[in-house]
């Protein structure tokens, strides 16, 4: 049996989202990034999960990288909207949309990598 890619879906999610969290090899960071995962942990701790990106049934990928190039390795991220965070300014970006509109379609984000 197939298990649905929730990441597809249409209409409101049930909240807690789940969302995986990868972070880049941190080679030239320009923030902290654990510290600014810990603000969105804060601020969204009702709104979201942040889980390993290998976990199942996950909305997204949430990719902290330390600099504009975020070169993370994307490959095995199930077919799922990937959102990149590369700044602090993407992190309250992030935090704002999540609050404004809590059940908003992920791959419609201005961080989603098609976005």
């Amino acid at each position: 049996m197939n298990k649905p890619q929730t990441g597809t879906l249409t209409g409101p999610s049930p909240l807690p989202r789940r969302i995986g969290l990868k972070y880049c090899g941190g080679c030239a960071p320009r923030y902290d990034r654990v510290q600014q995962v810990k603000i969105i942990e804060r601020d969204l701790r009702t709104m979201i999960t942040l889980l390993p990106p290998d976990a199942e049934n996950l909305e997204a990928i949430l990719v902290v990288a330390g600099c504009p190039t975020c070169c993370v390795e994307l490959a095995n991220t199930q077919h799922l909207p990937i959102l990149r965070i590369r700044s602090e300014a993407d992190v309250r970006l992030f935090i704002e949309e999540t609050t404004s509109e809590p059940s908003r379609d992920l791959a419609n984000s201005a961080l989603s990598v098609g976005g």
